[in-house]
């Protein structure tokens, strides 16, 4: 078995924008504001987010997270923080599969960008989905009470298994919605609705995704300069038609973030890096403490 001592982790989409910079230095910012105005001005967009339309502020807001994460990727870099491997949430794994040197920063934004189709299509058949996050129940805690509460994998899943504290559901908006007041009742700590009118890994956003899926494979993928453990098999993956195959399942398949960060421990990893500007990555993820520690950027 192969032995890691540093690992980067990306987060997913999410973090309000206003959120990312405040621990950014000048010379942060900075690099910032030359990579949005020129990938913005690239792909239409509006760097005043408010004036987009509705669906062109929703991937602008994530654009802003990935080019958040280079700024960070890159300041961690240059400081000689070099990793050893890396893994990625969601569309942290579009992040860094750039950062990492697979495809191109540009065309990692061109797949966000492809959000947008799924949202026309499911906009226009009608079905309402979305998500949500319980805090303070375990996997396990909440596919007891989806078992209880008899909704069928078609209704709602654990969308991505956090820790043992946070977990993200997907599917349906109604059952979204009573399962987050379920767990509430439960004892849960937080449920937090997202509202976003999508059900990202699950298996239901597939007919709606198919012009998003064509295209993460359209692009020239290379191997990674530092290998990328997989969230869906926790193999580590380094060439490129891995990562072709990573991004093109992402946004349809459940994570087991728990699991992959346990693998990550299993291999020896004892540095965790988050690449959030604002420690996002922290918030879900649980590390040994005997093991390993997880470092924030304001830490660094």
């Amino acid at each position: 078995m192969s032995t890691y001592k540093r690992a980067f982790l990306f987060n997913g989409i999410g973090t309000k924008p206003e959120k990312l910079f405040q621990a950014m230095t000048p010379q942060m910012l900075e690099k910032y504001r030359s990579y949005q105005h020129d990938e913005f001005k690239r792909l239409g967009l509006s760097e005043n987010l408010s004036e987009n339309t509705p669906m062109d502020k929703i991937v602008a807001e994530w654009l802003v997270s990935l080019i958040s994460d280079r700024v960070v990727f890159e300041y961690y870099i240059d400081k000689g923080i070099i990793p050893d491997i890396g893994m990625g949430h969601s569309s942290g794994i579009v992040s860094i599969s750039a950062c990492f040197g697979s495809v191109s920063h540009s065309f990692a934004h061109d797949i966000i960008m492809m959000n947008r189709s799924t949202m026309r299509s499911l906009s226009a058949s009608g079905e309402k989905q979305d998500m949500g996050v319980i805090i303070g129940m375990s996997n396990d805690d909440i596919e007891e009470l989806i078992a209880e509460k008899k909704f069928s994998p078609d209704d709602v899943i654990v969308g991505s298994a956090n820790s043992k504290i946070c977990t993200m559901i997907s599917g349906t908006a109604d059952a979204v919605t009573e399962l987050l007041k379920a767990a509430k009742e439960e004892g849960a700590i937080r449920v937090i609705p997202f509202n976003i009118r999508l059900a990202y890994h699950h298996p239901m956003l597939e007919k709606h995704s198919r012009e998003y899926v064509e295209f993460c494979g359209s692009g020239e993928y290379n191997a990674p300069k530092y290998p990328i453990l997989s969230i869906f098999d926790r193999r580590v993956m380094t060439d490129g038609e891995d990562l072709k195959k990573e991004n093109q399942i992402n946004i349809l398949n459940p994570i087991r973030w728990d699991l992959a960060v346990k693998k990550l421990e299993e291999f020896g990893v004892t540095e965790f890096f988050d690449v959030s500007a604002n420690g996002a990555v922290c918030k879900f993820t649980r590390i040994n403490k005997r093991k390993g520690r997880i470092y924030t950027f304001n830490e660094v």
